[in-house]
């Protein structure tokens, strides 16, 4: 399934993304990349909320296909496609969250992620919906986004790791 996540990502990022506007989207890959290798540093073997299951050929190398590939292919399809008009963030929004959330769930389903110390399919889906709000506030606002991730991942210690 990580193979063809991945292999689905760079089709999917080739044929729809504005590579045009890679550059401009570039910051927000960084930090999306950055969070989750933070996460990465934090959770190596330690402490996993969640967890890459059949990894091929090992976990770091399913956690970089994720990193290096699948998050900025997601970045480039998310915003080179947000709406202009009002009316349809919304449902870019919940496109996103709910195309996130099913693949999670059936990763699950299928035995590719398991869910560690309190964490569960329904803390996904409440991720996933801060998570794409925080991306596009990166893109427009990057300071902002930089000043409230502190605050959630202090918030996410405090419920799963204290």
């Amino acid at each position: 399934m990580h193979i063809a996540l991945t292999i689905w990502a760079l089709l999917a990022a080739w044929k729809w993304a504005d590579w045009g506007r890679w550059k401009e989207f570039l910051p927000t890959i960084y930090y999306m990349v950055s969070m989750n290798l933070l996460y990465q540093y934090i959770a190596h073997n330690i402490y996993h909320l969640w967890h890459h299951e059949r990894n091929i050929p090992s976990e770091l190398i399913t956690d970089n296909l994720y990193s290096f590939i699948v998050f900025p292919c997601t970045i480039m399809l998310f915003l080179s496609n947000f709406p202009v008009r009002k009316a349809a963030i919304l449902g870019h929004f919940m496109k996103w969250i709910i195309t996130y959330s099913l693949l999670e769930w059936i990763g699950k389903e299928n035995g590719f992620m398991t869910y560690h110390h309190g964490w569960s399919w329904t803390w996904s889906l409440l991720f996933n919906c801060m998570m794409f709000p925080m991306l596009r506030l990166h893109h427009v606002r990057p300071l902002y986004a930089i000043g409230i991730s502190p605050i959630v991942i202090f918030i996410l210690l405090l419920i799963f790791y204290f």
